[in-house]
């Protein structure tokens, strides 16, 4: 990620101060604005220590913050910076204290109870700076639109099949269709043919009346008179 766009100061506090009243236990910082601190003392004594998370801006600067367990995971950082990475950092940061301290971060107290834990919260800024994240981040997309490509293509695969389905029930009507086209045909054929051969019968009957007709008048009656 650019230098003009990052995280830029990162504390963790609690309410373990005078009267209740919060107090920084590690705090890092690259950040030139010489006001910042007098900032997280105002934005802190304004949050509650109920677990939450807010985001309050500030000129050019946007401060995200994470409350757990009466501890305050809060950063600054640029306005442009993406919103996402600083409260990706501060869960880690907040996952790394934990794992730190186990069962004694309830009783960490003083700056001096985290004095070894500054080293860290500066790591974990870097590494949030540095878009290693972002790198993982990317990796886990690239395998998740994989697994999307897998459903899709096993969808298509699918689709597909049904597809094929259809046209195979398609091509058995076409064949019955066919068959029963082929047997219309040949009983047409045959009842055309039948027909034929009763009209030529029918013809040559009537023909040969004709010519009977003709010769029995012509022979004076059926005792061929003028015949004979």
């Amino acid at each position: 990620m650019a230098d003009e766009s990052k995280i830029r100061y990162a504390v963790v506090a609690n309410w373990g101060g005078p009267m209740g009243k919060p107090q920084l236990l590690s705090e890092v910082s690259s950040c030139t604005v010489m006001n910042v601190p007098h900032i997280t003392k105002i934005i802190l004594e304004k949050i509650r220590c109920e677990d939450h998370k807010m985001t309050y801006t500030y000129d050019k600067f946007l401060f995200h913050y994470i409350v757990n367990d009466k501890i305050c995971y809060l950063c600054m950082a640029d306005e442009s910076f993406d919103r996402r990475v600083p409260f990706e950092f501060l869960e880690a940061v907040k996952t790394r204290f934990k794992a730190v301290y186990a069962d004694k971060w309830s009783q960490v107290h003083t700056v001096k109870d985290l004095k070894d834990f500054t080293g860290e919260l500066n790591r974990q800024m870097e590494v949030a700076n540095s878009g290693e994240n972002d790198i993982i981040r990317k990796v886990k997309k690239d395998i998740d639109e994989t697994k999307d490509i897998m459903n899709k293509n096993i969808d298509t695969l699918l689709t597909r099949g049904e597809k094929i389905d259809i046209l195979s029930t398609r091509a058995d009507e076409l064949n019955t269709g066919a068959t029963q086209f082929k047997t219309q045909s040949r009983n047409l054929h045959w009842a055309m043919w039948k027909r034929k051969v009763m009209m030529t019968a029918f013809c040559v009957f009537v023909i040969l009346l004709i010519i009977f007709i003709i010769v029995l008048i012509a022979c004076g009656g059926f005792k061929f008179k003028k015949c004979k």
